[in-house]
């Protein structure tokens, strides 16, 4: 048996460690979580899509998006693409009549994310009738 001594032995290549990156959040992962974002009332416009009266659920085509509280006169935005929303009704609701809503129906509601974690309907309106009807 040969005995080499460690001294003997090559130098091994050892690989740096590994560099700690700090990187910006992407544009995408960034947009999503602000529009996304109920934590504060906010405004939201779009037409209906479907009625679940189980769960209660209405499912709403979101077409806009307002962050300025409270009257919700200004600062309406484009919500891009195809969003699909879906809110709650708050479980003593007597205001929000799910049953009249139509697919199609043009609304005008104020949200916000409750402790469960669910999207509540603060304020509903819909505009084709007459003003807004505060909760």
């Amino acid at each position: 048996m040969l005995c080499v001594p460690a001294a003997a032995w090559p130098a091994r290549a050892v690989p740096p460690a590994p560099a700690q990156f700090q990187t910006e959040p992407h544009p995408l992962d960034t947009f999503l979580t602000d529009i996304l974002n109920f934590t504060h009332p906010t405004g939201i416009r779009g037409t209906v899509r479907m009625v679940d009266l189980d769960g209660p659920v209405l499912w709403l085509n979101w077409a806009e998006r307002s962050d300025d509280a409270p009257g919700f006169g200004t600062g309406w935005y484009v919500v891009p693409g195809d969003a699909l929303l879906a809110v709650h009704p708050r479980p003593s609701d007597a205001l929000v009549d799910l049953r009249a809503l139509r697919k199609g129906d043009a609304v005008e509601l104020v949200i916000q994310r409750d402790a469960g974690g669910k999207r509540r309907i603060l304020s509903f309106r819909d505009p084709s009738r007459p003003p807004q009807v505060p909760l």
